[in-house]
């Protein structure tokens, strides 16, 4: 296995998921990480983060697809596995397909890949990787580095504010000019609008309704009455005091990552 070409595999499918000839690096200064870190990571623990990152992608297509295969097809075609790549008749002839069949099941996989909601996921994986992988290097930032790019953000922030409420002004200029007709405009149509409105949320409401009663989802024109069972939930605290005394239940309970928000604090 050689880790040039696993790695140079990875960067060819960022570039065909997130375009702009994407790399590992880039993708990593676009999740936040200076320059000095990602570095670092190249340094020692680079061929973690790559690992683990691919499986991230692993588990990800094979719990997607239901099929292991799809993930073997992507790593041979882009030597993820540290191998030479593959081409797609060479990949097509060792599962036993045609070439028009596994051209189509690589650009289905490919499509996969290139979703919104895969995209993000991928990101949010790799972010958290990095972070623990870092963590343990105690790559951590001092409190006032961070402290700095807050006062920066706080600078920056204010310049936007000062530009928008430029741009404020001289958009009520412009529309006070025009204000008339607008005024006009809505007076004409809203009696219109609103009784729309009502015909609308009198007929959702006893779609609803009759969807509640009929027990199961409904299709009809372009909109589909979804019916959903409603929501199980658990009493958190009380669980908590139940493991106490049962921690056999703890190996079903799960926590999600740290999330960080930034919010403004009010200093006088």
């Amino acid at each position: 296995m050689d880790f040039n070409t696993q790695r140079a595999g990875l960067n060819k499918l960022l570039s065909v998921m997130y375009g702009d000839e994407m790399t590992l690096e880039i993708l990593l200064g676009d999740l936040g990480f200076e320059d000095s870190q990602i570095e670092r990571l190249q340094d020692q623990h680079l061929e973690q983060v790559v690992a683990q990152f691919l499986e991230i992608i692993h588990k990800r297509l094979t719990s997607d697809s239901g099929k292991d295969t799809y993930y073997q097809i992507l790593s041979r075609r882009y030597g993820l596995d540290g191998e030479p790549l593959e081409q797609l008749s060479t990949i097509a002839a060792r599962y036993k397909y045609s070439p028009e069949y596994l051209r189509q099941l690589f650009e289905e996989i490919i499509e996969r890949c290139k979703s919104k909601k895969w995209q993000t996921e991928l990101k949010t994986g790799l972010k958290h990787i990095v972070v623990e992988q870092l963590g343990k290097m105690n790559e951590r930032p001092a409190r006032e580095h961070v402290a700095a790019k807050l006062e920066r953000l706080t600078n920056l922030r204010g310049a936007a504010d000062v530009a928008k409420m430029d741009y404020e002004a001289k958009r009520a200029e412009i529309l006070k000019k025009i204000q008339a007709d607008l005024d006009a405009l809505d007076l004409e149509f809203k009696p219109v609008l609103e009784a729309a409105e009502e015909n609308i949320a009198a007929l959702e409401n006893e779609i609803k309704t009759d969807v509640l009663l009929y027990g199961e989802s409904v299709s009809g024109g372009s909109y589909r009455a979804a019916y959903t069972q409603g929501r199980v939930s658990w009493d958190n605290e009380g669980m908590t005091k139940y493991a106490e005394s049962h921690p056999d239940i703890l190996q079903f309970r799960k926590q999600g990552n740290p999330i960080v928000s930034l919010r403004a604090v009010n200093k006088d």
